[in-house]
């Protein structure tokens, strides 16, 4: 039958519960502690492609990073804790909602009346005319269904909701930063790699310059027109040259093993065509103003950030542990002994409210308050030298970038004037003017210079991804 009582007091639950506050501390964004915008000049207009390595316009950078992309096995772990965060995230949702949970079974029972009898005789007086038996063998079928719902009136469970989507929040930044930290280093590396293959080409080129060299001081010893130590400087020369050669193989090799391993291939596997590659292009404009927002989308800061409000909802969790809890339970069950007997007749019922209030608790609801406060505050502190970390990255970057552009700026008007130089030896050569040795020197000296300016084109590459990892991206 309807009971009346009952369809008072579920309205009044369900109201209690719709109406319910929200305890502890509500989430703020903090304030930005970075400068308003780094280098005063006109605004740069944000980068309409997030595929930021596409400014070095290389096809074959653009290949690899696609392939990290897909097959990095740092990148598939940091999804795969994305993943479990959001699987974390539907639990701590579920747990606000109602449970409903059903059972059935079947048991075979005895239950001993001999003791049962002596105590019926003894209180009632009773001398039982025949002797009762040691026992009854029984069925047993049971059906039911139980339900049960905490009403969230003080906002415990919408808390712990609410960090559970912060922690998400916190696990996608960190994907994210995996993902920037790999796109980084496939560049850095792919960059080096080639900077090495510039590199052993100029030194072999080198090499044989000396070897030139060196023949032409045994001839001259031969005349007497040298010494023996003329030709040993040479030679050593010589020497120096080919194991620089040997020190740049074993680099390439264990760069070319690095980038590899980056897309997600094993060593051993060549990570592309080296005949693809394609002339170096010209370097990505340096940044004329970068605004503090940018650096603030940075994966860390962001993290940081969602990890800060997840340890702040934690604090309603923990507060709402003082309040009293109201659950709202029914079941339902029928029970017989014979299966004819089932039937609407044969069922049990019980339904309404349950209150549980702490009363005592030996201090350890506040102990876990304090706690989740200490954790709000380090989460606080952390969030904040982030920022400034991130401020002091994303300078430094900028100075090297500057410095950089300058350092190969230089080096290529070095390279020209030396290149100048060896067109002029070369024309005096030919005009008889001169032996072959300064004509050899001279392409030494353009081949250092060559050499430095490889070396300097890297670093501004470098410099340039280090911006850009260090700006997020």
């Amino acid at each position: 039958m309807h009971d009346p009582k009952f369809s008072r007091v579920v309205p009044l639950m369900l109201a209690a519960a719709l109406a319910g506050c929200t305890v502890g501390p509500n989430f703020t964004r903090p304030a930005a502690i970075l400068p308003p915008v780094w280098r005063a000049a006109a605004a740069a207009q944000p980068p309409s492609d997030t595929r930021w390595w596409r400014s070095f316009g290389d096809p074959v950078l653009d290949s690899l990073e696609a392939r990290a992309a897909s097959a990095n096995p740092d990148i598939a772990a940091a999804i795969e804790r994305l993943t479990a965060a959001r699987i974390e995230r539907g639990q701590a949702r579920a747990a606000g909602a109602p449970q409903v949970e059903g059972q059935a079974g079947y048991s075979r029972e005895r239950v001993g009346t001999a003791g049962i009898a002596s105590v019926t005789q003894t209180l009632l007086g009773v001398t039982p005319t025949t002797t009762p038996p040691k026992g009854v063998d029984f069925d047993l079928y049971s059906v039911g269904i139980g339900a049960s719902w905490e009403l969230d009136l003080w906002g415990g469970h919408r808390r712990q909701a609410e960090a559970a989507a912060a922690s998400v929040d916190a696990s996608d930044a960190a994907a994210r930063g995996v993902r920037l930290s790999v796109e980084a280093e496939v560049a850095r590396t792919y960059f080096q790699l080639r900077g090495l293959w510039d590199e052993r080409r100029i030194a072999q080129t080198g090499a044989t310059i000396a070897e030139q060299n060196a023949a032409i001081a045994r001839a001259l010893l031969a005349r007497g027109l040298a010494t023996p130590i003329d030709l040993a400087a040479t030679e050593e020369t010589v020497r120096s040259l080919r194991g620089d050669a040997v020190d740049l193989d074993q680099q390439a090799a264990s760069a070319t093993r690095a980038l590899a391993v980056l897309v997600g291939e094993t060593p051993d596997t060549a990570p592309f065509d080296r005949s693809t590659l394609p002339p170096p292009g010209p370097l990505p404009a340096s940044a004329v103003r970068i605004p503090s927002e940018v650096a603030r989308t940075r994966p860390d800061i962001v993290e940081a950030e969602a990890r800060l409000h997840a340890a702040t909802a934690q604090i309603g969790v923990a507060t709402a542990d003082f309040y009293p809890k109201i659950s709202l339970t029914g079941l339902f069950n029928i029970d017989v002994l014979n299966l004819a007997d089932f039937g609407w007749d044969a069922r049990s019922t019980s339904i309404g409210p349950g209150l549980s209030l702490p009363i005592f608790s030996g201090g350890r609801l506040q102990r876990q308050l304090d706690l989740r406060r200490s954790e709000e505050r380090s989460a606080a502190l952390a969030y904040r030298q982030t920022v400034i970390t991130a401020w002091r990255e994303v300078d430094d970057a900028l100075s090297a970038t500057r410095a950089a552009a300058e350092r190969t700026s230089l080096s290529s008007r070095d390279l020209q004037a030396r290149q100048q130089t060896v067109a002029m030896v070369q024309a005096r050569y030919a005009r008889g003017d001169i032996g072959a040795l300064p004509v050899l020197d001279a392409r030494r000296a353009a081949l250092s210079a060559e050499r430095a300016a490889v070396r300097q084109r890297v670093a501004a590459l470098l410099a340039h991804i280090q911006l850009q990892r260090a700006l997020g991206g």
